[in-house]
């Protein structure tokens, strides 16, 4: 893997070629650059597989530097060093395909985790090769991942083999599925095939793993505006009923199998229009560009007042004004995605400063970085306001009410105690409770002293000494009872907590 480095500093320059060689052997960093235009001729030269760049630089900046690098046809993977006060440039440099960015200053141990990431997803994507592109999913993959060379060779195998000619029009529809993606994926794959079905029109799904995407190319079809209409409203029949949308749908028109990755790099960057605009409603490309917005006024009111509570430690004061703030942007007005984030990120900076300052926050625990990720990639209402739940999880702000269980706990037991025999999970009970895993967990640790694991196993066992005394089911059927499928697990784990086995706590307690 060959790698370059764009960075006007030279110190740092130096020192992330250094921190390379010592950590990476195995990566040849091939050329160094002070600014964009020396930076886009080492990348012309050596046509790197990773180029780690500024953004803000001198002659040209790194963000002309990558666009200029696209249209000559060079796709390496891209980490942007940016700082947060740079948030608006790395949000550009995220809609020209980045893989990655690292905040300034840089930290040791970020640096090498994501260069790490960077080399498992080349590594995935090298798998990929003209050997195994038999079927049109593998293709349109290795088209999406660069992996595929589309010569003339391969386009003529798409027109005899799916008939797909070279400049014909193909619709990419996407959907993203954010944090649902691994539970969702196949439920979602089947909906879309019993939809497509319904029309006389070809496809194809693909997994975009590492954007949490299924891509649905589309071909064959009479009319684009029709099958738009039809799309849109099959959307809202699948949303019907939902509380809250998960789910962001797009779609674009692409001519022919050449402009398939370059479109899908276009729409992804919009898919966030669901934030304001709601998921309901498809996202097309490129009528989602005319879209008229308001100018977003940052709601300073609400951070002052949220500053207060948290000084004075009222804790469901912190979670009011934390939902008025999300519900600040959803009063009907259409305000631009970007916009709305960068007032998170000044919002959620403001919480934790002030946090800092009262001291009811580990600061250094906090991974900076995966925070601001969290706002930048949000493509979804539900991410967006999700990310209010990580900036709790960082506090530990102290309700006046000590010793009090907090109404999300309450619900929490409230569920094991009603659904402990299905093995229900902390992360179903978060989802219903629309709260993050990592933070009812700290909740539930932090307010009842013990885990979450601890205190289901302690409630089935429970559940279980009433069976055994006072019944005379046997003892599989008690497992079954308590959410055990295994009655030798569930013997163990008995005799492990309680002392003894279910048939000798039965004997003896009769």
């Amino acid at each position: 893997m060959k790698a370059v480095v764009i960075e006007d500093e030279i110190l740092i320059r130096e020192g992330l070629c250094k921190l390379m060689k010592k950590m990476f052997p195995e990566i040849e960093v091939t050329g160094t650059a002070g600014n964009g235009q020396e930076g886009l001729l080492c990348i012309e030269r050596d046509k790197p597989d990773m180029i780690i760049t500024d953004i803000r630089m001198p002659v040209m900046d790194g963000l002309e530097m990558i666009t200029k690098m696209q249209e000559s046809g060079i796709f390496p993977k891209i980490i942007v060093l940016t700082a947060y006060s740079e948030f608006s440039y790395a949000q550009q440099a995220v809609k020209l395909g980045v893989s990655d960015y690292i905040i300034k200053p840089v930290v040791v141990q970020e640096f090498v985790r994501t260069i790490r990431k960077i080399q498992n997803l080349y590594e995935q994507e090298q798998k990929r090769t003209p050997d195994t592109m038999g079927s049109l999913e593998n293709i349109v993959s290795g088209i999406l991942y660069g992996t595929s060379v589309l010569d003339e060779e391969m386009e003529s195998f798409l027109d005899k083999k799916y008939g797909i000619e070279k400049d014909m029009p193909l619709i990419e529809l996407l959907v993203y599925l954010g944090e649902g993606f691994e539970a969702e994926r196949e439920r979602k794959r089947k909906e879309m095939c019993q939809i497509l079905k319904q029309k006389e029109v070809k496809y194809c799904l693909v997994d975009m793993e590492y954007d949490k995407v299924i891509l649905a190319l589309v071909y064959g079809y009479s009319s684009r505006r029709d099958i738009e209409r039809w799309y849109q409203n099959q959307i809202l029949f699948q949303n019907r009923g939902e509380r809250k949308k998960k789910v962001s749908y797009g779609m674009l028109e692409v001519s022919g199998a050449c402009e398939i990755r370059e479109g899908y790099h276009k729409l992804l960057p919009y898919m966030d229009w669901n934030i304001i605009l709601g998921a309901d409603i498809l996202i097309s490309y490129p009528q989602i560009t005319d879209v008229q917005t308001e100018v977003c006024i940052y709601p300073v009111e609400l951070e002052n007042q949220i500053k207060v509570a948290i000084c004075m430690g009222e804790n469901e004061k912190v979670r009011e004004v934390l939902r008025r703030f999300h519900n600040y942007f959803l009063n009907g007005h259409v305000y631009s995605p970007k916009e709305i984030k960068e007032s998170y990120v000044r919002f959620q900076w403001s919480v934790l400063n002030i946090a800092k300052e009262v001291g009811c926050i580990d600061y250094k625990g906090i991974d900076q970085k995966k925070l601001l990720d969290s706002v930048m990639n949000a493509k979804t209402e539900n991410e967006l306001e999700k990310t209010f739940e990580k900036v709790l999880c960082c506090m530990n702000v102290a309700d006046k009410e000590t010793g009090a269980v907090s109404l999300a706990v309450k619900k929490a037991q409230s569920m094991i105690h009603e659904f402990y025999a299905d093995g229900i999970t902390l992360n179903e009970i978060a989802d219903r409770l629309n709260l993050t895993q990592e933070y009812l967990g700290t909740q539930f640790h932090k307010e009842l002293g013990e885990n979450f694991s601890t205190y289901i196993r302690n409630y089935r066992l429970a559940k279980a000494k009433e069976m055994l005394i006072g019944t005379q089911l046997r003892q599989y059927e008690i497992s079954e009872k308590v959410g055990y499928a295994d009655a030798k697990y569930f013997a163990r784990v008995f005799k492990e907590c309680v002392g003894m086995s279910p048939a000798e706590y039965r004997k003896s307690n009769r």
